[in-house]
């Protein structure tokens, strides 16, 4: 499960952003560097600790950060889309887009928290050896 979450947050966060680093240099400023260049940092950093085991010390905080950040963004892009004057196809793809990472954010904020285990004693185990 840990390799399936490292891939699809990678695999999701390139998708969705990986072909918007342009806009960094637009005159959108430093909104753009927030979610563009936010988004692949933390996402990408998240996806390392669960694919590169000498990163397994920082996995716990980085998936809770994704996860907090993840929720913020697409919230907001929801809202700003929705009330926006964009096309039906536009605020569509940014709701998939959404969904897919309000999905991620779950599946790692239970990952880091120890409670995707359906055994109790394993959650509580996992739990107890991130201190």
């Amino acid at each position: 499960m840990r390799v399936a979450l490292g891939v699809a947050i990678a695999v999701w966060t390139l998708a969705a952003w990986g072909g918007r680093i342009g806009l960094l240099t637009s005159d959108e400023g430093v909104s753009a560097w927030i979610r563009i260049g936010g988004s692949l940092l933390v996402g990408l950093f998240a996806a390392a600790t669960l694919l590169i085991p000498q990163l397994e010390g920082a996995r716990k905080w980085a998936l809770i950060v994704f996860s907090v950040f993840t929720v913020i963004l697409w919230v907001r892009s929801l809202i700003v889309n929705w009330a926006g004057d964009g096309t039906l196809p536009f605020k569509l793809v940014h709701t998939v887009l959404a969904i897919g990472f309000f999905a991620l954010a779950v599946w790692a904020f239970a990952f880091a928290t120890g409670s995707t285990s359906s055994d109790p004693e394993a959650a509580a185990a996992h739990q107890g050896a991130d201190g």
